[in-house]
């Protein structure tokens, strides 16, 4: 666990990626730093294999969630990134009471947009979610499968590593596609439960999107319907939003946090 800050309200940062993967870890959170000169403690966690946590073998969200809630303590605002926001929404669910808020940095919810009125209405988004779709079921391999999420988090042909762009080799590819087959995802019934449990308890949310990506802008608009939250642009050439654009992104944060603190009427 990484520290920033040493007074202010708690805020509890949960990384996405998966083990071995490609630009995940609590690095990609190294930009919200700034925060802590707005008044707030930040920890940001390592998820189990990650930093300083042991692995306990594949990606789990349902336990990454168990593990997480138990480190809400007393109370804190919640900020989770693709894996960790689907980890990080669920965690909520579990203890509503000691959530003061929810921000989901392009939450890894894609299974709940099947049937949504998001698809229905965006031609964009339905047709790229159809491709990424059609991407998945195409991929015969391991290597195969990692390179399709590359594409899909917009993370290919470039420089940089750790958020940016890059070329996949084939060694990393597999080792991404081999994590991703292994994972264990929460299902679309167990997000949409945690979803309207969070909605029940009043946490106020706010999802923030890249504007890079219609499918992802959808999760986004359907994450903060069904939790009764507010989504956001805030515009990033790929899915690490918090990395490529840190300022927009830890203002929409701060100024969403600081009212989440003040008393409601």
């Amino acid at each position: 666990m990484t520290t920033w800050g040493s007074t202010g309200p708690k805020v509890l940062l949960i990384h996405g990626g998966v083990q071995g993967g490609l630009g995940g870890g609590p690095a990609t959170f190294r930009e919200q730093e700034e925060l802590a000169r707005e008044g707030f403690r930040l920890l940001v966690a390592d998820r189990p294999g990650f930093g300083q946590s042991p692995s306990r073998g594949a990606e789990d969200m349902e336990a990454d969630a168990i593990w997480v809630s138990a480190q809400l303590g007393d109370g804190a605002h919640l900020i989770g990134h693709s894996f960790g926001g689907a980890v990080a929404l669920l965690a909520a669910a579990r203890r509503p009471s000691a959530v003061r808020s929810l921000v989901l940095i392009e939450p890894a919810l894609i299974p709940l947009l099947p049937g949504s009125r998001a698809l229905r209405t965006n031609k964009a988004a339905r047709s790229d979610f159809l491709r990424m779709g059609e991407a998945w079921l195409m991929a015969r391999t391991p290597a195969e499968y990692g390179v399709t999420l590359a594409h899909d988090l917009g993370v290919l042909s470039g420089a940089a590593s750790d958020g940016g762009t890059r070329d996949l080799d084939p060694q990393t590819a597999q080792k991404l596609g081999c994590a991703l087959l292994q994972a264990r995802l929460a299902s679309a019934g167990a997000m949409r439960r945690a979803a309207q449990a969070v909605a029940k308890a009043d946490i106020p949310v706010l999802v923030v999107t890249g504007g890079w990506s219609p499918t992802f802008d959808a999760v986004g608009e359907v994450s903060a319907e069904m939790t009764h939250g507010q989504h956001v642009v805030v515009n990033s050439p790929n899915h690490f939003v918090q990395l490529m654009n840190g300022k927009g992104f830890n203002e929409a944060a701060a100024k969403f946090m600081q009212m989440a603190e003040r008393p409601r009427p």
